[in-house]
Parts: structure tokens; sequence; C-alpha cells
């Protein structure tokens, strides 16, 4: 009996101490890799501007040609999504439809490094307005480039492309942490 109680007392005394030098050298590393700060509060934008800008907003097509613009966050906050206005005229003849893709880098022969690039909003219709939005972060100074690709062109037709950001909701708020 007397042995077994040494031993328990043994283990204990070896658990206890791996657990002290646990403790000792966890928060060190962790602050090292930057996870040991804390959020203090709830946090938002109190002040930025939230300005992107596009490259080319008037798009006339006469025939299914892609046409590209270049977005640019010129803003003062990064931002989580961004939302364009496109307006679609109405052509005098045909039926043809617009579809607004995205990419992270330069359109090169209508392929975003190689692919599609990914679709942003629905497919718009002639003589419409709609709202669309990318969910793609943008950086202070970073560019997005758009492509739009029509089908059915058959008369000249006028796509109108207006970057907004909806405030706050689109704008990333700066992390703040108590270190």
């Amino acid at each position: 009996m007397l042995y077994r109680a040494h031993r328990n007392a043994g283990r204990t005394a070896a658990l206890a101490a791996v657990l002290l030098c646990g403790v000792a050298l966890v928060p060190p590393l962790a602050g090292a890799a930057g996870l040991g700060g804390k959020s203090v509060g709830n946090e938002s934008v109190t002040s930025a501007t939230g300005g992107v800008t596009a490259s080319v907003t008037t798009m006339t097509f006469t025939t299914n040609t892609d046409q590209t613009s270049t977005v640019t966050n010129n803003g003062t906050v990064a931002l989580v999504a961004e939302s364009y206005s496109v307006t679609v005229s109405n052509p005098t003849g045909g039926n043809p439809t617009f579809k607004v893709f995205q990419c992270a880098v330069a359109w090169s022969a209508t392929k975003c490094s190689g692919g599609a690039g990914t679709q942003v909003g629905a497919t718009l219709a002639k003589n419409s307005t709609t709202t669309i939005t990318s969910t793609t972060a943008m950086a202070v100074s970073g560019l997005l480039y758009l492509q739009v690709e029509p089908a059915s062109v058959t008369a000249s037709t006028v796509v109108t492309i207006s970057t907004k950001i909806a405030a706050p909701t689109q704008l990333r708020a700066a992390v703040k942490t108590n270190q």
C-alpha cells in the first residue's frame, strides 16, 4: 500500500511539473504567433472613405465580344464586398443578355488565369437595372478585374456599370488587440 501511495505521489509531482512547464512556455509562443492578443469590445469603422472606381463604366456592344473594366479600391479602408449597379439599354432589335465575371488578375484573351473567372450576380437582360455584389475582399489600393460577356447581341446595346459601397456592411473594420 505504501508503495502505491509513493508511486501515485511521484506521478502527481511529474504531472504538475509538466503542466507548470506548459503554462510557462505556451503564452510566449502564442504571443509570438500573434495569438496572444484580445479583442476589446465591439469594433466598428468610425471614419473612412469607401471609394471604388471602375476604369470603364460605359460599354457599347454591337457584337458578342467581351469587354473589361478594372476596379480599384481608392478608399481608406479595406472592403469585404463591392456592389455594382448594372444598367442594360433597350436595343432596337434582339434580346441580348449579359453576364459579369470577376478575376483577381487581369484578363488575358478573355480568360482569368486559364479559367472563366467567377460570375457576379445573375444573367442581366435588356432594358434592366440590377445591383450585383461581389464578395471578394479588396485591400486599400487593391484591384479587381471585371469582364462583361454578352450573348445574342444583334443591335447596339449599352451596358453601364456604377460602383457603390454599402457602408458599413461592406467595409472591413480595423482589428484592435490588447497586447
